[in-house]
């Protein structure tokens, strides 16, 4: 399908906002009741170190796909880690079993806290799997410096992360601009090598007031550790990013127009609509087979009091899956989890696991659901 480009104005944003506010007030109290494919009360609550895990990864351990390693990420809070002192963000990780037993997270990376290296705050990630289980390369966006944001390539062996570059071309301050906001991205691996084609999504979190930089790219390309020629476009939505298939384009979530939309992966260009709409805004979005699970949440207003407040504040969020061979405009997911008001607040991201179960990360509350999907 070819991408069409898309010109969403100010004024439509604003009108979309207001709507939406207007009906989240209306709502207040209602909690939607669905017929979820997953059960609503978590089977395990995983406590991350603290901060929120918007994003996360998951790595099969072994042959058998019994232990899946989730690379999260998390602040420190304990003042004795020589390696992460409290308060900074860190790579994390934590495994998971089939039979339910789980340890606490631990340790990953973070840069070498020298002068140079001590601001890290990881954000979007991508995962490529290598040849063996627990081998991979791990990409994460880093937004400690929001005008020198940095893409860091990390090596995983044995399920532990051995090296580490940054993806991003040496001329820091005019890439790391460029990449500012950035929110998510796509790794691929050329076919030709070992080296990685990169789709970052820029998601403008001001973009519903006037006066914004224009035009707004929302894709950029890095190629060979080179940055592409961005599309000459204005679009300012496009948060999560997945490649559904080796030779399909992109889809990313359109997160104010509550749709999956189409992107080429040749120039860039935000094309048609590739779902109906949603009934939540779409964040990150995960493969899983011929599976897009797609989390988000259902109400802005509560959304932006759970970030800016409190994480206690509920928030409530969703997941739905849909599949990759049925990706048009009028093709309507399945919901696979709903939280309701007493799970998931502000979730942001869900990863497949093992034994047919969701591992559900929020944005701003510092714990991992795990949900039953086998009822």
């Amino acid at each position: 399908m070819q991408p069409k480009r898309s010109g969403n104005t100010f004024t439509q944003n604003i009108h979309q906002l207001v709507f939406a506010v207007s009906t989240s007030l209306l709502l207040a109290g209602c909690e939607v009741e669905g017929n979820a494919l997953c059960g609503r009360d978590p089977v395990m609550v995983i406590e991350t170190r603290g901060g929120g895990s918007e994003d996360m990864v998951a790595l099969p351990l072994d042959q058998t796909g019994d232990i899946t390693r989730l690379f999260i990420r998390e602040q420190c809070n304990d003042g004795s880690d020589p390696l992460c002192k409290a308060g900074q963000w860190r790579l994390g990780h934590v495994d998971i079993s089939r039979n339910n037993t789980t340890s606490a997270t631990r340790y990953a990376w973070r840069p070498g806290n020298t002068a140079g290296e001590n601001h890290f705050e990881p954000l979007g990630m991508s995962l490529v799997p290598g040849n063996a289980p627990g081998e991979a390369t791990l990409f994460v966006i880093d937004i400690a410096r929001p005008k020198l944001v940095r893409i860091w390539q990390l090596r995983i062996t044995g399920g532990e992360i051995t090296e580490a570059r940054l993806a991003t071309p040496a001329n820091a301050a005019q890439t790391g601009a460029q990449l500012a906001p950035a929110n998510s991205l796509q790794a691929i691996r050329n076919d030709e090598g070992d080296d990685f084609h990169l789709f970052v999504t820029r998601f403008d979190e001001y973009g519903l007031l006037p006066f914004r930089p224009t035009p707004w790219p929302a894709l950029v390309q890095i190629r060979n550790e080179q940055l592409q020629p961005p599309a000459a476009q204005d679009f300012r939505n496009a948060n999560g990013i997945i490649q559904p298939c080796k030779d399909c384009d992109l889809i990313i979530a359109s997160y104010w127009e509550r749709r999956l939309r189409f992107a080429s992966k040749t120039s860039g260009e935000i094309g048609e609509y590739a779902s109906a709409e949603l009934p939540i805004r779409p964040d990150n979005l995960r493969l899983d087979g011929e599976r897009i699970l797609i989390a988000g949440q259902r109400r802005v207003d509560l959304t932006a009091l759970n970030l800016l407040v409190s994480s206690r504040i509920p928030s409530p969020s969703t997941v739905y899956a849909i599949n990759t061979r049925s990706l048009a405009p009028d093709t309507h997911p399945t919901l696979l989890w709903e939280g309701g008001w007493k799970y998931g607040h502000s979730v942001a991201t869900a990863v497949a696991l093992p034994g047919n179960r969701l591992a559900i990360g929020q944005i701003n509350t510092p714990s991992i659901l795990i949900a039953d999907c086998s009822l």
